[in-house]
């Protein structure tokens, strides 16, 4: 049984960070920036900017392009950082207006479930424990009212 072929453009909901293509003719209308409030790597920049550029505009996927990720295993942010974002950035951008409240709220639970599970045999080149230290503290950060994307630079 075959699929039937997919459709040469389709649209998307957001645009997804290594593979992420825009006309940069409708970022300068905009005046659109990444949000400097989201430090380092940045967990969701790719989303939160693609959710802007949107308004302007459709946001699609492009069936028969091809990307190639030059991505490394080595230099990423730390897993306590990365962890504190993981939950930080969501809720900021819930607040924000890009994110809906009910997929951060998902994406912070795949995120912690799967750095738990993953802890008990983490991969050699991801600090599975570190992020679930990170995900804790900005769940503590969140209940006290004191959450920040930027809390992430003093970890």
């Amino acid at each position: 049984m075959t699929r039937p072929p997919l459709p040469a453009i389709q649209a998307a909901w957001n645009g997804y960070g290594c593979n992420m293509a825009y006309r940069l003719s409708s970022i300068a209308s905009a005046e659109l920036r990444f949000d400097e409030r989201l430090p380092l790597y940045a967990w969701y920049e790719d989303i939160d900017f693609s959710r802007q550029l949107g308004r302007q505009g459709r946001i699609v996927r492009v069936n028969g392009a091809k990307g190639i990720h030059l991505g490394s295993k080595s230099g990423r942010t730390p897993g306590r950082k990365l962890g504190y974002s993981q939950v930080a950035n969501p809720l900021y951008l819930s607040r924000k207006g890009t994110f809906p409240l009910d997929h951060a709220l998902r994406s912070i639970g795949r995120n912690m479930a799967m750095n738990t599970i993953r802890s008990l045999w983490p991969e050699p080149y991801i600090d599975r424990r570190g992020r679930i230290i990170g995900n804790w503290l900005a769940i503590r950060d969140a209940i006290l009212g004191r959450i920040s994307p930027e809390k992430m630079l003093t970890l």
